[in-house]
């Protein structure tokens, strides 16, 4: 039996750290048109062509007129032909030629015909109503500045300066090896004891979610010379690898003893379930994340670990977003490390994890709403455990301390909670 007594057990911040502090990643700068620029990340400020607006232009729906009829009061305005003391001027128009200052259309009262007016209010002072020319930018003015993602407002901002095409920092090219005698590709017969390989599906929608580019090999075999094969050209490929075997102790779970051996494993497992047999390694200087378990778990072992290294890459915050919320109901009973620390020991219950003195975490799912009170609040999923289609109504995560003198949290507290990227309250 291969010895697990060294792997290395790290908490979820531990785990993100070490990933993050193991990438060095110089992303590629591509031109690309300000039209297909949405998401995507400025490697260089974006900056005004041009002055704008460039003359001077009207700032509402308005009358244009010359200031120095106004400048002792209000003028009598009967004999007032139109296109020479007054004409009309719309929103983010340029004046009329030769006019000064605009009153706004609500303070005029205009013939029938067009042809006459008179006002109800003064101009304030000579350019009233008015915008200088340049007065919202100048040519070389910065208008989003490098390192922002390319909202479609601020792609409007920067198309507003003359601009129609930006540079960007290059998607993430993020290779998924799913590992497995056991798995079949979706679509083919399943024979007795196989699965359907379902993660490469997940992980594609997540990596193209994120910003990058999915590189999805084929199902690899438990055979030490597959895996490795197809490590190094994940590595060789990708700036990212995701690895869909973890630290598991089966006898056919070859990976980490393969990165031991031709990389560096960072640590074998973390201090949560599910999830535990979560992992990191560098490979030829490429990050390799591994996780465990079917979508639902896998889900979001991605969430805490792939997409903060996603996010490095393309120059922006890693942290995920926490907020605190009033706990609604009780965690339900059982779920993740349920009936690990009882007296009795059965023999299809995993061991205990936690060593003396370490906490062992347990994944919980909760759904954001807000309260009576306007106060944010936190509901448990019904069983807490992050199957499909659980997961994928929860918005948040939290992770439950396990063990002797321990008890989790009670209705009516507050606790902070981790928000699922997607998170949108409810």
């Amino acid at each position: 039996m291969r010895d697990h007594s060294k792997h290395i057990q790290v908490s979820r911040e531990e785990a993100i750290a070490a990933i993050l502090d193991a990438c060095d990643f110089h992303p590629a700068i591509e031109a690309i048109p300000l039209a297909e620029s949405f998401g995507r990340v400025l490697a260089h400020d974006a900056r005004a062509r041009l002055d704008m607006p460039n003359c001077l232009t009207c700032r509402m729906d308005s009358v244009a007129v010359h200031w120095d009829d106004f400048e002792n009061g209000m003028p009598d305005t009967s004999d007032w032909e139109r296109g020479v003391q007054w004409e009309f001027a719309n929103t983010g128009v340029g004046m009329p030629e030769g006019f000064d200052t605009a009153i706004v259309i609500e303070h005029a009262q205009v013939s029938d015909d067009d042809r006459r007016v008179s006002f109800d209010a003064l101009p304030s002072a000579r350019f009233a109503g008015t915008s200088n020319p340049g007065s919202r930018m100048h040519a070389g003015d910065v208008l989003v500045a490098a390192g922002s993602m390319i909202t479609p407002l601020l792609a409007a901002h920067i198309a507003s300066g003359g601009n129609t095409e930006v540079d960007v920092l290059a998607k993430p090219t993020v290779a998924f090896i799913p590992t497995g005698n056991e798995l079949v590709a979706a679509g083919s017969s399943v024979p007795r004891g196989k699965n359907i390989e379902s993660n490469s599906i997940m992980l594609r929608g997540k990596i193209e979610a994120w910003g990058g580019i999915p590189l999805i090999l084929g199902i690899v075999p438990d055979e030490p010379e597959a895996i490795e094969t197809a490590l190094r050209e994940a590595a060789r490929e990708a700036d990212i690898v995701v690895l869909n075997a973890g630290s598991s102790k089966g006898s056919d779970d070859w990976s980490l003893e393969i990165l031991e051996r031709i990389g560096r494993v960072l640590y074998h497992q973390t201090n949560h379930g599910p999830g535990h047999h979560s992992s990191a390694s560098v490979l030829d200087g490429t990050p390799v994340i591994g996780i465990s378990g079917p979508p639902g778990g896998a889900a979001f072992t991605t969430d805490f670990y792939l997409r903060p290294a996603m996010r490095l890459f393309s120059g922006l915050s890693p942290e995920p977003v926490r907020v605190r919320a009033r706990l609604a109901a009780d965690f339900p009973a059982g779920g993740p490390g349920a009936g690990k620390h009882t007296a009795v020991v059965r023999g299809e219950d995993r061991p205990s994890v936690v060593e003396p003195g370490e906490t062992f975490f347990g994944i919980k799912q909760l759904i954001i709403g807000q309260g009576e009170d306007g106060m944010l609040e936190a509901t448990p999923t019904a069983s807490g455990r992050p199957g499909p289609i659980e997961a994928e109504a929860a918005d948040a995560y939290y992770a439950v301390g396990m063990g002797p003198g321990l008890s989790a949290p009670k209705a009516g507290d507050i606790i902070e909670v981790t928000l699922r990227p997607c998170f949108q309250i409810r």
